[in-house]
């Protein structure tokens, strides 16, 4: 998946309901973002500053779409009237068509796209060639092929045999440093944080036996493969080998976040604690089912930012708040921090906790 710098757009914020993010995609047409804006707008009260800052961002985002359609794919749009802000990023994925109200800018569908369809490098190797590619949301955007033609094992005695197993040896090793060299010239400039490999045993053997250290431990699957199966066969072995490792990931930083807090480590569990840390830049990782519905509030008089759904600030006794997804907050101080966060596919033992933990950095 492209890039998208989320800690820029976290850095973005208002005290007031003053930003309007909307989500689109070329199914929508002009019309159809006028209704689910107008839907939002009938329940805001005529006068108040929000009615004035939806009412602008409105006419801000009517007048982008107007000159500049959605004619492929997706769109995200951030406005804020109040701090002359305005941006719209294309997205290489679907997402549901979406419109929110809030102090900031609406992030949390980019970091849940972010986490599911990070870019990997996929290797299908066998005796004969080795194609490489690099993959980014299902679609592969580079790809490069090495030649092997390594012979098969021949049935002949003697030192005759052991003379050719040496060079169809020797042969295997050159092929596997080819392709090594080929990862390292195909990935340049390219982030990826997963690798799998697919193909003949000999080769997934010998690749284990070269690959460097820094690109061996971002193997995440081995599968030994016939690559004479179709491309739609062989690519539904791939990806279900990378949505293995997902929820496999998924589940290991879980039990090692419960590990931590059952034993009074730096481990916390609930909206309570991973807010409190997370506003202090001290959480390391979160892990949040990807259902979860968590609510808190915002104060407009003294900005403070609570899980309590209460008709007053904790903080300063003002009853001048409005609702917040905490979801969303929590990942734009977790992306201002420098924190990373894992959307599980619903995990229960999560959700008996509160459905979020985190380990903490101290």
């Amino acid at each position: 998946m492209k890039k998208i710098d989320l800690r820029k757009l976290a850095s973005v914020s208002s005290a007031e309901r003053a930003f309007l993010t909307i989500y689109i995609s070329e199914k929508s047409a002009k019309e159809d973002v006028e209704k689910a804006l107008n839907i939002k707008k009938k329940v805001l009260k005529k006068g108040t500053d929000d009615f004035e800052y939806f009412s602008e961002n409105y006419r801000m985002i009517m007048d982008d779409i107007e000159k500049n359609p959605v004619k492929k794919g997706s769109h995200a749009i951030f406005c804020c009237w109040a701090l002359d802000y305005y941006k719209r990023i294309a997205l290489e994925m679907p997402v549901e068509n979406l419109v929110r109200i809030d102090s900031s800018p609406y992030i949390l569908p980019l970091a849940q796209l972010e986490d599911e369809y990070e870019n990997y490098l996929v290797i299908a190797a066998s005796n004969e060639k080795t194609k490489i590619y690099i993959v980014s949301c299902q679609k592969t955007i580079n790809e490069d092929d090495i030649t092997g033609n390594i012979k098969n094992h021949v049935k002949v005695g003697g030192w005759s045999q052991q003379r050719y197993e040496r060079r169809r040896d020797k042969e295997f090793s050159v092929y596997a440093k080819d392709i090594v060299e080929k990862i390292r010239d195909l990935t340049k400039g390219i982030d990826f944080r997963r690798i799998v490999i697919v193909g003949s045993k000999e080769t997934i053997r010998e690749l284990g036996n070269v690959l460097p250290d820094d690109l061996k431990k971002l193997v995440v699957g081995e599968k030994a493969l016939d690559l004479k199966r179709s491309e739609k066969s062989l690519n539904e072995e791939i990806f279900s080998l990378l949505w293995e490792e997902e929820r496999r990931t998924e589940k290991e930083l879980w039990n090692r976040t419960k590990s931590r807090y059952l034993k009074g480590e730096l481990g916390v569990t609930g909206t309570y604690d991973v807010l409190y840390f997370a506003k202090r830049g001290r959480v390391d990782s979160v892990i949040v089912n990807k259902n979860a519905d968590l609510k808190g509030v915002r104060c407009r008089n003294c900005e403070e930012l609570s899980d309590s759904e209460t008709d007053k600030c904790p903080e300063c006794g003002s009853s001048s708040v409005f609702a917040i997804d905490l979801v969303n907050e929590i990942t734009e101080l977790l992306k201002l921090s420098g924190g990373e966060i894992e959307f599980a596919e619903n995990i229960d033992e999560l959700k008996e906790a509160g459905d979020i933990a985190a380990i903490l950095r101290y």
